[in-house]
């Protein structure tokens, strides 16, 4: 199987990089093929076309509407306040686990 791509947005790409390196630990420490990755919410359309999972983080719910539209192919998830502000990794693998993704 094709290694999982993973793509956390946020507007200023600083909270997701923290939470992004947590989520990275879990699926290292799993020996699962995942790669997570961080980003500004300005490079969505760079990039989420050539990744198969857009996590937003809630402050930018507002985008949610545009960017499944904008990548119909692209699994896209809104993170809830508690999900994202848990800056837990676990929480956030064991969502998408139980969304049958990963």
């Amino acid at each position: 199987m094709a290694q999982l791509k993973i793509a956390i947005f946020c507007s200023g790409g600083f909270s997701t990089s923290l939470i992004g390196s947590k989520m990275q630990k879990v699926y290292d420490a799993a020996d699962r093929d995942v790669k997570v990755d961080a980003y500004d919410f300005g490079m969505v359309d760079e990039v989420g076309d050539d990744v198969d999972v857009i996590l937003l983080a809630p402050q930018i719910g507002w985008a949610f509407d545009q960017t499944k539209a904008g990548h119909p192919n692209t699994k896209v998830i809104l993170l809830t306040m508690q999900q994202f502000g848990s800056m837990d990794g676990q929480v956030l693998v064991d969502l998408l686990d139980e969304k049958g993704i990963g």
